[in-house]
């Protein structure tokens, strides 16, 4: 008896693990701009470096220095660039303008999806990224936004490589109202 418990356990196991789409065992189409902005979410949350942040909302400006800062909500918008999802398999063109840059465009038939486009360069001698340019928009009959993306990454020490500056950029507008804009930089000391 115990013997064929186990086996339709593990037949069972075995049927659920085949017919699950979210685990794919195919390799990821796209440059894994998730995991990295992920990893560097960690790094930096544990570090805590000094951070010159300039925001400006509309036309007020506003300039301040803190190592006080959320990390996972501060690079919230690099987190939805991720485009490595296996229902956008085959939503963008790539491009390989060199060895070291990978670009990533909507297909105009995938209007519907936000990530517009996406551009990754690896540094030459560590194959990291020194530079994700992303541009997200979204459009619907209530509101439309469009958000302009940057990261810089470099060297921050012999063994680790770090963000050290980001820039969003773009505006907000509800149907009815005027449009907001924004701009919110970070340069990490």
């Amino acid at each position: 008896m115990r013997l064929s418990i186990g086996f339709v356990a593990l037949f069972a196991l075995t049927i659920s693990s085949c017919s699950d789409p979210a685990k794919s065992d195919q390799p990821p189409v796209y440059f894994d701009v998730l995991g990295y902005v992920r990893q560097q979410i960690a790094g930096l949350s544990a570090q805590k470096p000094l951070v010159n942040k300039d925001a400006t909302i509309n036309k007020e400006h506003s300039h301040h220095s803190t190592r006080d800062i959320d990390w996972a909500r501060e690079l919230d918008l690099f987190t939805q660039a991720d485009i490595n999802k296996p229902a956008l398999r085959s939503s963008y063109r790539i491009t390989r303008p060199d060895s070291l840059t990978y670009q990533y465009t909507l297909k105009p038939t995938e209007e519907r999806l936000t990530v517009r486009s996406l551009t990754v360069r690896l540094d030459a001698a560590t194959r990291q990224p020194r530079q994700i340019d992303a541009v997200l928009k979204t459009s619907n009959a209530l509101y439309s936004s469009e958000r302009h993306l940057t990261l810089d990454s470099g060297p921050a020490s012999e063994k680790t490589w770090r963000v050290q500056h980001y820039k969003l950029a773009g505006y907000q507008k509800l149907s009815y109202f005027d449009q907001n804009t924004f701009q919110v930089e970070g340069r990490l000391q």
